[in-house]
């Protein structure tokens, strides 16, 4: 079920219970040429009927799977992605080297992608830059590189609205998320300071639960960035004494407990913790010796 929500000649499209994964919210324009942001698994049993017209352009915020869950029903439209994500959508290895599962459940993973989310390759995949602008009429779409979700995550600025997809910067409790191959903590950050910092922004989308955020804006970007110190928080207490990295991923230091529908989520832990360990070892803050982190 697809909530509508008008903001100008935007529409926010809402997926089920707000986004909350797999489902994910979306952005319609229906001006001169009609934009699809990220068809998500909610547009699958609307189809071609999310607009009153045949959609002409459909921008990708990121490479993951629920960001693109419909869009093989959209093949006659063009396809604009970051020119950093732009393999992924063009080659499934490409897109199974960008998520840096491991082997042993890349092979499951692989087909998930493919039967619920229905990955298909596309080879006429258009690469933008940051800055640069999709024209649709009376609406400007300009195009903003906030990577470290995944090198080459997305926002989006809608002028004159001034109505900005979020992507999976989402603005949740959860806070971010950059355990990809080609995600960065450092570059979430920034980011995150870009995203806090834009002016003349009158609403956020945010692709899961947050969805339309209408009312202090800078306010739910900071909140979301303090998740970012809670972990390391968390981090640093844990590490007054050594432990070795697997500890700390089992400590569920971002996810908070174990989940065992989550098969991945160690794994996330662990390449999430990494970054932080990192950060914290050039702040002098951490030392790591043999595997074992400790506070310094």
């Amino acid at each position: 079920m697809i909530e509508r929500v008008q903001l100008g000649n935007v529409t926010a499209l809402v997926g089920s219970r707000g986004g909350k994964y797999p489902s994910a919210n979306s952005v319609l324009v229906e001006d001169e040429r009609t934009l699809l942001v990220d068809p998500s698994v909610d547009i699958v049993d609307v189809g071609a009927a999310i607009a009153s017209r045949p959609v002409d352009v459909v921008v990708i915020s990121h490479a993951h799977e629920d960001h693109f869950a419909a869009n093989y029903l959209f093949e006659e439209a063009e396809l604009i992605v970051h020119e950093q994500d732009a393999p992924a959508m063009s080659s499934l290895d490409a897109l199974m080297d960008a998520y840096g599962i491991d082997s042993e459940g890349e092979s499951a993973w692989r087909q998930i992608v493919v039967d619920q989310f229905n990955y298909r390759e596309r080879a006429d995949v258009q690469a933008v830059r940051d800055g640069e602008t999709i024209e649709l009429g009376r609406t400007t779409v300009r195009c903003l590189h906030t990577p470290g979700h995944t090198a080459g995550h997305m926002c989006l600025l809608f002028e004159p609205d001034g109505v900005v997809f979020t992507g999976d910067l989402d603005l949740t409790r959860f806070g971010p998320y950059y355990a990809d191959a080609t995600s960065s903590l450092e570059d979430t950050i920034r980011s995150l300071e870009r995203l806090r910092d834009l002016e003349g922004v009158s609403a956020f989308v945010s692709s899961h639960e947050a969805g339309v955020v209408r009312d202090d804006l800078r306010g739910h970007v900071e909140r979301y960035l303090d998740v970012l110190a809670v972990r390391e928080g968390t981090l640093l207490e844990f590490v007054r004494e050594p432990h070795t990295f697997e500890e700390i991923a089992e400590r569920c230091i971002v996810y908070g407990k174990r989940y065992e529908h989550i098969p991945w989520q160690l794994h996330a832990e662990d390449v999430m913790m990494r970054h932080h360990v990192e950060r914290l070892r050039q702040q002098g803050r951490v030392s790591v010796a043999d595997e074992h982190v400790v506070a310094t």
